[in-house]
């Protein structure tokens, strides 16, 4: 019986002892908007820890599980950013048959597809390494807002 008893008090000991999580909401904002778009990192202190990634919903929020202590944060969105047309512009005067100037103007606008999730942020934000953002997570649940500023 002593033995199952000390393995059951490792057991909990060791369970308890464990990392503990918080639930942290919020949002992302930049001169006073959300971010429609990108990816944000947050990166724990604690170095045996993993970064969670979050895909920013179109109203700036998120949502994610982390690992209670002080956190990093930076935000990627570059993936949204408009790429520049596939074609060149149309010289004016140019006489092409009527589909093939549609063709060349939808596709123009294709390669514009996302740029309504795209924000034009400072540059410090992409890379851990640069940004200022942090905070501290705590259990249970939390919100936090942040301001992304020039």
């Amino acid at each position: 019986m002593k033995p199952l008893f000390c393995l059951c008090w490792v057991v909990s000991f060791a369970v308890g002892c464990g990392p503990r999580f918080g639930e942290v909401s919020g949002e992302v904002t930049y001169q006073g908007k959300p971010i429609p778009g990108g990816m944000v990192t947050f990166r724990p202190q604690e170095e045996s820890m993993n970064s969670v990634t979050f895909v920013l919903e179109r109203d700036g929020k998120f949502k994610v599980q982390l690992p209670v202590g002080n956190v990093k944060v930076c935000l990627d969105n570059r993936e949204f950013e408009p790429r520049p047309a596939t074609m060149p512009a149309m010289a004016p005067g140019l006489n092409l048959p009527p589909e093939v100037a549609k063709s060349m103007q939808a596709s123009s606008k294709e390669s514009n597809r996302v740029s309504d999730r795209w924000v034009k942020i400072p540059l410090k934000y992409y890379e851990l390494e640069s940004t200022d953002l942090e905070f501290k997570v705590k259990g249970g649940q939390q919100s936090e807002k942040f301001e992304l500023k020039d």
